[in-house]
């Protein structure tokens, strides 16, 4: 028995009009400045967040004991370097959650006026993804189905036949032009990423 299937292309529905990125403050320092001459600070760390991306199925199928379905992530992911891989891998069940952690990180040297005092902030942008999206998926091949007694579950026998004849339009199924049996998958994609960083450096003067 050979049964294959190939996924086609992920086409996604983007949303009309396009969430703007939210800043969050990872990290915030003050640098005071008391004394005659400008003083050189160093300013060192790291902050990690989480990527988050959320499939769920709403039509799909099944095929003995699990189904494994890659989906091409939405273009503003792979664009953001987000971290995710270039396929998010979708397995037995209707929804699945993965997370890829990041690093935001910044090293550099921060002049403070003499009688002032200077905040530096890492800041960083958080994007969202909310769409639809759909996978026409063909099939070929051969496939065996087992018959069952309804009441006591004894096997009745097993038939190997072409796929073509087994996944047909009552079970959901329509036709290509080569006459193998497609199957339009459906489901919503929810993602939420980092997409840069930066530092924001406020000055304010001392009362002396």
């Amino acid at each position: 028995m050979v049964l294959v299937h190939v996924p086609g292309e992920t086409k996604y529905t983007l949303p009309e009009v396009p969430p703007k990125p939210t800043a969050h403050v990872l990290f915030c320092a003050k640098f005071t400045n008391n004394t005659p001459n400008p003083q050189t600070y160093t300013l060192k760390t790291e902050r990690r967040t989480r990527s988050t991306c959320e499939i769920s199925f709403v039509k799909s199928y099944t095929y003995g004991v699990q189904i494994q379905m890659k989906l091409a992530p939405p273009n503003p992911i792979v664009e953001a370097n987000a971290g995710f891989m270039s396929e998010i891998s979708k397995q037995k069940g209707y929804s699945s959650t993965s997370e890829q952690e990041l690093a935001w990180g910044v090293d550099s040297e921060i002049v403070v006026p003499s009688g002032y005092q200077t905040t530096a902030e890492l800041v960083f942008k958080e994007d969202d993804f909310n769409g639809d999206f759909e996978i026409l998926t063909t099939f070929e091949g051969k496939i065996s189905v087992s018959y069952e007694h309804k009441k006591t579950k004894e096997l009745i026998g097993t038939v190997v036949d072409k796929v073509a004849r087994i996944f047909n339009p009552k079970s959901g199924f329509s036709k290509d032009n080569e006459g193998r049996p497609t199957f339009l998958v459906k489901g919503v994609c929810k993602c939420k990423f980092g997409v840069e960083q930066s530092v924001s450096l406020t000055e304010t003067q001392l009362c002396l």
